[in-house]
């Protein structure tokens, strides 16, 4: 780390995910370890399933609306509005409008490590069936546990 990254727009690391497109601004690499930035770009569709990390993250909205879920408790945000998930959070979120985009600042290095994966999977071209068995391993190296309760609305 050399004290100082810039990272200019339309540049960073694009990774697709089954969800959205996540572009890493600030990977660990330049935070140190500390945390990571990245933008979500997300379409209206099938949100991600209830999951927990164990890190803190926090979602800045700053295009459309998303409804984050917490637990048994749901927000709407609209731009400008900010949620934290505190480490071991069980949560989602769905997006309410055409698409959605936010910033997505995690405590750490292992949401990065995990998208990184979860894209290079991906980019394989499996089948939608193999992916439930794919997705197991990633989430269990990058301390991820997805629970059984179903997504946001």
């Amino acid at each position: 780390m050399s004290g100082f990254h810039l990272e200019r727009s339309g540049a960073g690391v694009r990774l697709s995910l089954p969800d959205a497109v996540v572009t890493v601004l600030s990977s660990a690499d330049h935070t140190g370890g500390a945390y990571e930035l990245m933008l979500v770009e997300a379409p209206r569709g099938e949100p991600p399933p209830m999951h927990a990390e164990s890190w803190a993250k926090t979602y800045h909205l700053l295009h459309g609306r998303i409804r984050v879920r917490a637990g048994d408790v749901s927000r709407d945000l609209a731009p400008g509005d900010s949620c934290t998930f505190a480490a071991g959070t069980v949560n989602t979120f769905s997006v309410l409008t055409a698409d959605a985009v936010f910033l997505l600042v995690s405590a750490g290095t292992a949401m990065g490590g995990f998208f990184a994966d979860l894209d290079g999977v991906l980019r394989e071209q499996h089948s939608p069936a193999e992916l439930p068995a794919l997705l197991a391993p990633l989430a269990d190296r990058h301390n991820i546990r997805f629970s059984e309760a179903g997504g946001s609305s």
